[in-house]
């Protein structure tokens, strides 16, 4: 399954040659060799992705979601794929007998019970979930089976990549290497002078994603949740009153008492350390002395009658606050307790409690409710309605809003009020006004649905609009350069034999040296490009970058080169090996598939899937 998901991941990263797309007419979408795959068998593909992603979002993907998120063409990898496995394997006679297949989904853990059984309930929920019928899944198996009889093999023999191969990597890239550097700060060089309009409007030109008003849109919405449903829900006083006497006992506030507890083998131990206790000592010192029990231990906390064995409720809930009770035999041993709180319980009548039992029946109506009214709203739209005539002929409440952006803030920068949903903001901003309308599923058993009435495409603003920042952005730029050239400068007279650590002084400044680091991974203090710079330098050179908060440039050279050392971190080199040794295998697949694509051949229609999809 590996392998197969290898051979799916490169078509996903190589695509499908153009020499092997077509726009022939016909009813089929995909030809593999002799396989064909029509439009219809496309679709269900397509939808079956595209409800998984959505499920993984948790939220439902719109049509051009789906085409963002290249959705097709990962459908036509996926049956791509399939086909040519399928194509090949039948040429070489590979085959998976039922019994094979049988064994193959018995064994996936995915539809195996608590028990560590096959069980078939678990095997039909995740066809139904996921959009296959029985047949289709057994295929799907078949063809895994048969793909790992021809993938299989491909790797035998590759156990191990070569030993030099390995060593010049892992001598690559687990040398580290510590760099001595001063930092030059852009402000240190202090005054800048006042830029003309033309150098700012240059600077805009150069950056406007910093000085533009970004894309602004107006929304109409509704939202259906069960809040919503609940207050036009009407609930009759009898409805109320049967609510009432049947969720009395669950309403009502029990009395509830703070309970130590030691429990004896014995009557005689129990009785001993009754006296003890009537005698003077404290409870929780005779727990210690007699059972060597803490006070955590014999500390059961607040407990309703019911929360007590049966035989120690009556004898419990009698005592007195710091009252102990005799000893009382249960199935546990001998029992000895004390109340040290006693909270009195509360009776709640049928006023105290009418808006609370009211908010339960319309929340209990409203889950009933909720869904007809999406169905409702669906079928609305499928037959043509717009948002705002579907609202108006349900009687719904139709929200909409003045300017947002994609972050839900409007023109002033406040944050505008919008529904609290997961994907609301990201589907409506993936929206046309041209699209039609969906129902989606909100978080908390909702639904909306979202519709774009207007678009403020993101415009550059005017100078004067941003003068202020654009002025001090350019003079902070001229800084930087500024302090860029004082350090080119420097790194002349340092080839030129100058010392680090006399530049430095010269400047005020002190020479630093970083940790060590690696050429991939965290730079630590240095910037990544300082520290790509630092492992391209030779000792005694030295270079210029940036410094990693990018408002200073540093001057840095190699203060020393650790070499690799395979025993001092063997998991590293272990894992090297097994990284080039997996890269060598995945080659020789991906070969193989290359030469399968030109051998078998494949035709996509892609004009016809971009029609539709």
């Amino acid at each position: 399954k590996g392998l197969l998901l290898l051979l799916v991941a490169s078509f996903g990263v190589w695509g499908i040659g153009g020499d092997m797309l077509s726009s022939s007419v016909g009813s089929n979408v995909i030809e593999v060799g002799d396989t064909s795959v029509s439009l219809g068998e496309f679709q269900r593909d397509y939808q079956r992705n595209l409800n998984m992603l959505s499920q993984r979002f948790n939220t439902q993907l719109t049509q051009e979601q789906a085409r963002q998120f290249g959705l097709a063409q990962m459908t036509v990898n996926q049956i791509a794929s399939r086909a040519l496995v399928d194509e090949k394997t039948r040429t070489l006679r590979l085959s998976a007998d039922d019994d094979a297949v049988r064994r193959m989904i018995q064994s996936q853990p995915a539809f195996r019970n608590q028990a560590g059984q096959f069980d078939r309930f678990l095997f039909e929920q995740f066809l139904s979930r996921n959009g296959y019928s029985e047949g289709e899944y057994i295929e799907i198996v078949r063809n895994d089976i048969t793909g790992e009889q021809l993938f299989g093999t491909l790797e035998l023999g590759v156990n191990k990549a070569p030993d030099v191969l390995i060593d010049t990597f892992y001598a690559f890239l687990a040398e580290k290497r510590t760099a001595e550097y001063i930092d030059i700060k852009d402000s240190s060089i202090g005054f800048a002078p006042a830029p003309t309009d033309e150098e700012l409007e240059e600077l805009i030109q150069s950056a406007p994603e910093n000085y533009s008003a970004p894309e602004y849109r107006r929304l109409s919405y509704v939202l259906l949740t069960p809040e919503a449903i609940a207050a036009a829900t009407e609930v009759s006083e009898e409805e109320l009153r049967a609510e009432f006497e049947a969720r009395k006992d669950q309403l009502d506030t029990p009395e509830r008492r703070h309970v130590e507890q030691m429990i004896f083998e014995t009557e005689e131990a129990a009785a001993a350390a009754r006296q003890k206790i009537a005698d003077g000592e404290d409870f929780a010192d005779v727990a210690m002395a007699d059972l060597q029990l803490t006070t955590s231990d014999i500390d059961l906390g607040l407990m309703a009658s019911s929360d007590l064995l049966p035989e120690l409720q009556d004898a419990v809930f009698s005592l007195e606050k710091d009252g102990v009770t005799e000893p009382i035999k249960t199935v546990l041993g001998w029992h000895l307790a004390k109340v040290t709180e006693i909270q009195p319980g509360e009776t709640r009548d049928f006023a105290d409690v009418r808006e609370q039992l009211m908010k339960d029946i319309q929340l209990g109506q409203a889950q009933e409710l909720l869904y007809d009214q999406a169905t409702r709203l669906e079928d609305e739209f499928a037959g043509g309605a717009k948002l705002n005539e579907a609202a108006t002929t349900l009687d719904l409440k139709l929200v909409t809003t003045d300017w947002i952006d994609a972050s839900g803030n409007d023109k002033s920068g406040n944050a505008a009020d919008l529904p609290d949903v997961t994907g609301f903001l990201t589907e409506a901003f993936a929206r046309s006004p041209e699209d039609e309308p969906e129902v989606s599923e909100a978080d908390g058993g909702g639904y909306y649905a979202v519709a774009v009435t207007e678009i403020e495409a993101a415009a550059v603003k005017s100078l004067d609009e941003v003068r202020e920042q654009v002025t001090e952005d350019w003079q902070d730029n001229w800084r930087h350069e500024e302090a860029r050239k004082k350090a080119e400068a420097l790194l002349v007279e340092l080839n030129g034999g100058k010392t680090l650590e006399a530049a430095a002084n010269e400047l005020g400044l002190t020479v630093q040296t970083s940790q060590p680091v690696l050429r991939v991974g965290s730079a630590e203090e240095l910037s990544p490009v300082a520290r790509d710079g630092l492992f391209d330098l030779q000792p005694g050179a030295y270079g210029v970058n940036v410094n990693k908060a990018g408002d200073g440039t540093l001057v840095y050279g190699v203060a020393d080169v650790i070499p690799a050392d395979p025993a001092s971190d063997e998991d590293a080199f272990t894992q090297m090996k097994e990284q080039v040794t997996a890269s060598i295998r995945a080659g020789i697949l991906t070969e193989y598939e290359n030469y399968l694509q030109k051998d078998i051949g494949i035709s996509v229609k892609e004009q016809l899937i971009q029609e539709y999809f």
